[in-house]
């Protein structure tokens, strides 16, 4: 198993069940399984290929008994009153978004979400402030490129900055030892970003450039508290 995934394992909290959301080969359900876990483990995936896939791969561990195997839309047709957690990783930010809106059991403080974002992190994080839910820990994580693991919880906000929605709320990422590469990586992306609205004439771009702007000083202003 990656270590994206063995960041995520070891970060689900002893209690009543998981749900692996898209698991694919259900690497992360065995994982779970043969770690000791003693809770429900449930793998879902929306396509009924994978989950084949992954009951064979549970059957090949000897853990066919152990781990529930659900076809279902994102959180649709989960078992929530035998859950406490949910692993969502793998996708995209705006996909698992879509996900927990159509899930409202998850806005209840004893879920745990472990949330791994492919792409559209920001988005993410807007989603889970403007929705009550607060992000407890933010992880960093370098599996071939640094991945941003987030742990939040429903009932309690904290407002983040621009810059923030792309980072991870400093507090919760500055003692990383990814930090400042992290940051230093999107200090690029929005230099870049800024310089090719530079000679922009539309209203609405440099508006857009402006904002980048903002976000450019705020991550420079991070790494320079580093």
């Amino acid at each position: 198993m990656n270590l994206r995934l063995q960041t995520i394992l070891e970060h689900i909290p002893a209690g009543k069940g998981t749900v692996d959301v898209g698991t694919d080969h259900a690497y992360l359900p065995i994982a779970l399984a043969e770690s000791g876990y003693k809770g429900n483990i449930y793998a879902s995936d929306i396509n009924a290929g994978p989950l084949a896939v992954a009951r064979r791969n549970a059957a090949a561990h000897g853990l066919e008994d152990r781990i529930s195997f659900i076809l279902s839309d994102g959180l649709t047709d989960c078992p929530y009153e035998e859950l406490d957690t949910v692993v969502i990783a793998g996708m995209g930010g705006d996909l698992i978004c879509n996900i927990l809106d159509r899930a409202e059991w998850t806005m209840d403080s004893k879920y745990t979400l472990i949330l791994q974002p492919m792409t559209k992190a920001e988005v993410l994080r807007y989603w889970l402030s403007n929705n009550e839910y607060e992000i407890r820990e933010e992880l960093l994580v370098r599996d071939g490129v640094i991945y941003q693991i987030i742990i939040a919880r429903f009932g309690r906000t904290r407002l983040l900055t621009d810059a923030e929605l792309f980072s991870g709320e400093f507090e919760l990422i500055k003692a990383s030892p990814l930090c400042s590469e992290h940051i230093g990586q999107l200090i690029k992306r929005f230099s870049s970003a800024v310089k090719g609205l530079k000679d922009c004439t539309d209203a609405a771009l440099r508006g857009r450039r402006s904002i980048f702007s903002d976000i450019l000083k705020e991550l420079n202003e991070m790494r320079a508290r580093l």
